[in-house]
């Protein structure tokens, strides 16, 4: 009976060789951690405020629409909101041209 189970577990270890070996082994080509751009993750973050700010901006024209806000709130509310709007477009525009000249330079 011993021997049974000596072949029995090589054939196990066998299996889960021929099996482990391809998965596992190409863990060690992919990178587990990725370096951080701050400049992509600050584009993306003025990507994500600008999505924001324009659904704020909506919200606010059906608020004003449907009665729940006043006339000079609606007023103040929509004059920052614009101007934040045009803040973080023209930021977003800056890194843009800032990313077209540092590839054009390589």
């Amino acid at each position: 009976m011993g021997f049974i189970h000596f072949l029995e577990l090589i054939l196990i270890v066998v299996i889960l060789l021929a099996v482990g070996i391809p998965l596992f082994g190409k863990l060690r080509l992919k990178k587990l951690v990725e370096e951080v751009d701050p400049t992509a993750d600050e584009y993306k973050h003025l990507l994500v405020r600008k999505e924001e700010t324009l659904i704020s901006i909506k919200e606010l024209e059906f608020d004003f629409n449907t009665g729940k806000i006043s006339e000079p709130d609606y007023e103040e509310l929509r004059h920052r909101l614009e101007a934040e709007a045009t803040e973080i477009l023209e930021h977003l525009d800056q890194m843009e041209q800032a990313g077209k000249k540092s590839k054009s330079s390589h």
